[in-house]
């Protein structure tokens, strides 16, 4: 019988608190940000999954996640990558109906409201878009500099014919 080592002290110090879902983001802070912000659009009848990743990751690997640690991790993090995902048509469908300027101020707004929770050290941010888990519709990236928005599938190819729902945009988002 062979039996399965015991991690060293070491690698025990370097793995990940339990108790976070990892679907939504990197570390317990950012995941939770994430369900955080997954839970009001759906609230608000915007369908999107969530994810939040920072880094440093490390900064967000919190034990006893209180008020403070929480703020001092969200403080920390110079970078966040947020993935919204969607495979339900009318949400598509919302979202493609504010053409790229709509898009592009719809996903400025959900960077906004990750920050107003207390992001105020980033340097970078990025929102990926996906339509279904396979089209990488669209890019946001920012910088204290400069936002951009890039459309990667040509709004898939502009015919939405094949999806139910109405074409009114979603409303900005909200601030948190």
């Amino acid at each position: 019988m062979r039996v399965t080592p015991a991690p060293s002290p070491s690698a025990a110090a370097t793995l990940p608190p339990f108790g976070y879902n990892h679907r939504y983001g990197n570390n317990p802070v950012a995941a939770a940000d994430g369900f955080r912000l997954e839970r009001q659009l759906i609230a608000r009848g915007e369908y999107w999954e969530v994810a939040v990743s920072t880094e440093p990751a490390a900064a967000g690997l919190v034990d006893h996640p209180g008020p403070a640690a929480v703020a001092a991790a969200r403080a920390e993090a110079r970078q966040a990558t947020m993935v919204i995902a969607t495979e339900i048509p009318s949400a598509i469908r919302a979202l493609l109906a504010g053409g790229h300027a709509g898009q592009q101020a719809y996903c400025a707004g959900l960077l906004d409201q990750l920050r107003g929770l207390g992001y105020s050290g980033l340097e970078s941010a990025r929102i990926e878009v996906y339509f279904t888990e396979r089209d990488h519709h669209a890019e946001l990236t920012w910088t204290p500099a400069a936002t951009t928005y890039t459309v990667l599938d040509n709004d898939l190819g502009g015919d939405l014919s094949g999806l139910p729902g109405g074409t009114t945009p979603f409303p900005g988002p909200a601030a948190p």
